[in-house]
């Protein structure tokens, strides 16, 4: 009889603390933190799919207000933060498209080039901006969902099991998406034959 008085007394400690409001969260100096470990991340992915920095950095804002001010919907349970907080920007995007009506424009490669080696030698900014064009295009044969996943997993640094729950979907099918796409990219900038 103990151990059933044991369990459920974990059980309950267990729901009493998913249900506590997530201070670590919205606490403004731990949410600093959460903010400085996930906004390069998230812009990145966000800065991925819509036309211009300013509209990116709005979306990105945005998300990450309503994270702390709806923290207390968060649920552990459901998902790592990250993934929470890659929904929330998500559905920023998709909300800020189905207002404009049209379909989302694709990442600049260049600003990345920007913030990731301001201080490249000429020469290297050149044929990093080369590559970089190389790479857009590429990228652009691929489908909608594929151009997604790439580039919530490689500029979103996402796992596969993150992305699987930000776009509701199979572990595996990530998996196998990324490899496909991988595959269809070194094809199209000729790094390897076609199978």
């Amino acid at each position: 009889m103990q151990n059933v008085t044991d369990a459920v007394k974990v059980n309950k400690s267990t729901l009493y603390a998913r249900r506590q409001p997530k201070s670590w969260v919205t606490s403004p100096l731990n949410f600093a933190s959460v903010f400085d470990t996930h906004y390069p991340r998230l812009y990145a992915y966000v800065r991925s799919q819509v036309a211009d920095r300013e509209t990116a950095e709005d979306i990105t804002a945005v998300a990450f207000e309503r994270a702390f001010s709806h923290s207390d919907s968060y649920d552990p349970t459901k998902g790592a933060f990250a993934t929470w907080l890659f929904r929330i920007a998500r559905n920023l995007v998709l909300n800020h498209y189905a207002a404009i009506s049209r379909t989302p424009a694709h990442y600049q490669l260049d600003d990345v080039a920007e913030i990731s080696a301001t201080d490249a030698l000429p020469e290297q900014q050149l044929v990093r901006q080369e590559q970089n064009q190389a790479l857009l295009a590429a990228i652009s044969v691929l489908s909608e969902r594929d151009r997604e996943i790439v580039y919530l997993r490689f500029f979103g640094h996402l796992t596969n099991r993150k992305i699987a729950e930000v776009l509701d979907l199979n572990e595996k099918t990530v998996s196998v998406i990324i490899l496909r796409a991988l595959q269809k990219l070194k094809v199209q900038l000729g790094t390897q034959e076609a199978p």
